[in-house]
């Protein structure tokens, strides 16, 4: 997560957070056999959303990490429960392509790539190709392609999975000025 925030703030030309620090501020925990790829983290037991940050909960929460490391921005979301079915999940996606909006998705990563593994992941939305229903995300994780097309009803249905009580849906990043 902290890896997307920074492409948000590239694309916004903002100073640059170091990621470790947006993630350590956000609570980022980290298995202990990674440990050594950090020079600050915490770990321990795998929380219930997955390793990472612990972003949903309140003293780790964005906007106040934000606040906190001078970062000027907001986020808002747009959790998977807003979303009846899979046509308004479409809808939202439509309509999100014709605003000028960051938007970061937050996943059950085993769902959405059909692996037994679960665990909350985000990543950017990059583009929305509704006639293909397909859309394309850019993954920071350093295992895996950073650009990968995936069907809108398998993101659906990851998010689901994930859950609403896991921030499952999506995250949407402006400029607070």
């Amino acid at each position: 997560m902290p890896t997307c925030i920074q492409m948000v703030m590239l694309r916004h030309n903002l100073p640059l957070t170091p990621a470790e620090v947006i993630g350590y501020n956000m609570g980022l925990v980290v298995p202990e056999d990674e440990l050594d790829l950090f020079w600050n983290a915490r770990t321990g037991p795998k929380p219930p959303a997955g390793y990472g940050t612990q972003a949903g909960k309140v003293q780790y929460g964005p906007n106040r990490v934000f606040k906190k490391l001078s970062i000027p921005l907001k986020m808002s979301w747009s959790l998977i429960n807003k979303f009846e079915n899979l046509d308004q999940f479409k809808k939202y996606l439509s309509k999100i392509t014709s605003s000028d909006i960051d938007v970061l998705v937050c996943y059950d990563w085993g769902t959405l790539f059909h692996q037994d593994y679960h665990g909350g992941h985000v990543c950017v939305l990059d583009q929305v190709y509704l006639t293909k229903n397909k859309v394309r995300i850019i993954d920071p994780e350093y295992k895996s392609p950073k650009w990968r097309e995936v069907t809108i009803d398998d993101l659906y249905e990851a998010m689901k999975y994930h859950g609403k009580d896991k921030s499952g849906g999506f995250w949407e990043l402006k400029l607070n000025k």
